[in-house]
């Protein structure tokens, strides 16, 4: 039974806080592990075009793309777990979180190399990074055992989903509109 905290309001335990938005993660996670599933398509439309040349665009287009919904299916699993304790989502959370600013500063290197435009950039390694700092941020309120770290978690997942479908979209207009490599000569 939750008890009051230090100001005297109620406080929920993790799995009861969990269970509040337990909805909101399974939509998040599903549309999340839908847009992984997408991402084959996007890859059966590329096929022509992703050559051993590209494949380093690709890791840093695609690849990344995968990662940042991979996240979000997994952080949503997480949400899932019976009897999670906060010290241990919190620190799940915060290494996931800095697993993907890791991931993302590599990323940023490659996507900076391809000179594309200032929303690729935006998009494929700013906003990233902020979603997966929010993810270290509500690791670190969870690990306190404050109920306010649901919020920057969902508000992180959003901000992934949103990005992995941007880049998707944009994956998919850089693909058609791309001349296909021509086979050679038997």
């Amino acid at each position: 039974m939750p008890g009051p905290d230090v100001t005297g309001h109620m406080q929920l335990s993790l799995v009861e806080l969990l269970h509040a938005w337990r909805d909101f993660f399974i939509v998040v996670g599903t549309a999340g592990a839908t847009l992984i599933g997408a991402m084959f398509v996007v890859i059966s439309i590329a096929i022509g075009i992703l050559t051993r040349e590209r494949s380093d665009a690709a890791h840093a287009y695609l690849t990344s793309t995968v990662v940042h919904l991979g996240a979000v299916a997994l952080a949503s699993v997480l949400t899932m777990v019976p009897d999670l304790g906060w010290r241990g989502f919190g620190a799940v959370l915060i290494a996931g979180g800095a697993m993907g600013i890791g991931y993302v500063a590599a990323i940023a290197r490659a996507v900076r190399h391809y000179r594309v435009d200032w929303t690729d950039q935006l998009w494929y390694t700013a906003l990233p990074l902020i979603a997966y700092s929010a993810m270290v941020g509500a690791g670190i309120l969870a690990i306190g055992a404050d109920g306010q770290a649901i919020a920057p978690l969902g508000g992180a997942l959003v901000l992934l989903l949103v990005c992995g479908v941007r880049n998707a979209w944009d994956m998919i207009l850089a693909f058609v509109t791309r001349p296909r490599a021509t086979e050679p000569e038997k």
